[in-house]
C-alpha cells in the first residue's frame, strides 16, 4: 500500500509470500521535469539570446534535493562559475580532457553534423636564402655598419652585395592527415622550424620561396591560415608584469568568436530539430566558450586547468629580469597562447 505522502509503499513478494518495505523517492522525477520545462523555456527564447542561455546543476547541502538547476548568463559569468563549468565539463575526478572532447565529438554525430577538417599538403618545397660567409657574416661593429650601407646602397640600385646562395629545403613533398599526430625528425639545422613556419604562413620576406602548399586544396593566399593552425616558437615572447591568467585572457580576446559562434548556432538549430536534449555541462562550456570579447573567458580556465597551469595563474610571467614562474610553465603558457582558439571536438 502507498503512503499518503507517496514516498514509501508496502510491496508484497507473491513468489515467496514475504512483504518488503521499500521507499521510492520522486525527487529525480521532479528534477527531471523542472530541467524539461527549463530547456523549453530556453527554446522560446530569441535566437541571440538562446545561445547566451545555459543550465547549470548545483548541489544543495542540507536539503532533500541533492541538485537545483538554473538557468545562467554565459556571457555574465564570474570566475567562480566559470570554473564550476570548467570541473562539471570535465566530469571526472581525474578531470580529463579526452572525455570532454569525447563528449563534445558524441554530441556533433547525434545530429549528424561533421566538424571541418583540415588536410595539409605541401609539393616540391624549396626554401633558399642569401647569405654572407666567412669573417664578413660575423656580428661584429665593422660587418653591422657595413650592413646597412649596403642596405642603403641596394634599395637605391646602386650597389648589389655579393651573398652565398644557400639551400635550406629542397624539393620536398608530403601530407599532414586529419586527426593524427604528425612527428617531424631531423638533425639541427635540417630545416625542420622553417618548414613549420611555411607551413604556418610565417615564413621570414627574405627567404625564396617556390613549391606549393596547400590547406584543403586551397593556397595560401587563398585561405586564412591564422584561423586554422598555430606555430609554437622556440622562444617564450611575453609580457613579464603580467599573471599567467591576464596573459591567457589577453590571448582569447585576440582571438575573436571564430567559427565557435556559427557552429553552436547550426547545432543548437538541429537539435531543437531533432527535438535532442544535450548534456547541460557540455551545453554550458560549449556556449561559454563561443563567446568573444570578453575580460574574462572560459577558455582561460579551460587552458589552465589542461596544461597545469592553474597552480601558477595568480604568478606573473616574469623574464631574464623579472622573476616568475619556472621555465617548463612559461613554455607551456606560450603553447595556451598560442592555441587559444575554438575547443573543437576529436577529429
Amino acid at each position: 500500500m502507498a503512503a499518503s505522502d507517496g514516498s514509501e509503499y508496502f510491496d508484497v513478494d507473491i513468489e515467496s509470500g514475504h512483504g518488503t518495505f521499500s521507499r521510492r523517492s520522486n525527487t529525480e522525477e521532479v528534477q527531471r521535469d523542472e530541467t524539461e520545462l527549463l530547456w523549453a523555456a530556453i527554446e522560446r527564447l530569441p535566437s541571440g539570446k538562446e545561445k547566451k542561455t545555459a543550465l547549470m546543476r548545483h548541489q544543495i547541502s542540507g536539503s532533500n534535493r541533492s541538485e537545483r538547476t538554473e538557468t545562467i548568463d554565459v556571457t555574465k559569468l564570474d570566475r567562480r562559475n566559470r570554473s564550476l563549468i570548467v570541473k562539471k565539463a570535465l566530469d571526472t575526478s581525474e578531470q580529463d580532457n579526452y572525455k570532454l572532447l569525447a563528449a563534445i565529438k558524441e554530441r556533433f554525430d547525434r545530429v549528424g553534423l561533421e566538424v571541418p577538417k583540415v588536410e595539409v599538403r605541401f609539393e616540391k618545397l624549396n626554401i633558399e636564402a642569401d647569405v654572407l660567409i666567412g669573417s664578413r657574416a660575423l656580428p661584429t661593429l665593422l660587418n653591422c655598419a657595413r650592413d646597412v650601407i649596403e642596405q642603403f646602397l641596394t634599395s637605391l640600385g646602386i650597389f648589389r652585395p655579393k651573398r652565398h646562395n644557400l639551400s635550406i629545403l629542397k624539393d620536398i613533398s608530403g601530407s599532414i592527415k586529419p586527426g593524427r599526430m604528425t612527428l617531424l625528425l631531423g638533425p639541427p639545422g635540417s630545416g625542420k622550424s622553417t618548414l613549420l613556419l611555411a607551413l604556418a604562413g610565417k615564413l621570414d620576406t627574405s627567404l625564396k620561396k617556390s613549391g606549393k602548399i596547400t590547406y584543403n586544396g586551397h593556397e595560401l593566399n587563398e585561405f586564412c591560415v591564422q584561423r586554422t593552425s598555430a606555430y609554437i616558437s622556440q622562444t617564450d615572447s611575453h609580457i613579464a608584469e603580467l599573471t599567467v591568467r591576464e596573459t591567457l585572457d589577453f590571448g582569447a580576446r585576440c582571438e575573436g568568436e571564430g567559427f565557435a559562434g556559427n557552429l553552436m548556432r547550426e547545432l543548437t538549430r538541429l537539435e531543437k530539430e531533432y527535438k535532442i536534449r544535450p548534456s547541460p555541462e557540455i551545453d554550458a562550456f560549449m556556449k561559454a566558450s563561443s563567446v568573444a570579447g570578453k575580460r574574462h573567458s572560459i577558455s582561460t580556465d579551460y587552458i589552465l586547468k589542461v596544461l597545469g597551469l592553474d597552480v601558477c595563474s595568480e604568478t606573473v610571467v616574469g623574464n631574464d629580469m623579472l622573476r616568475g614562474i619556472s621555465g617548463g610553465q612559461r613554455k607551456r603558457v606560450t603553447t595556451g597562447k598560442s592555441s587559444m582558439g575554438d575547443v573543437e571536438p576529436m577529429k
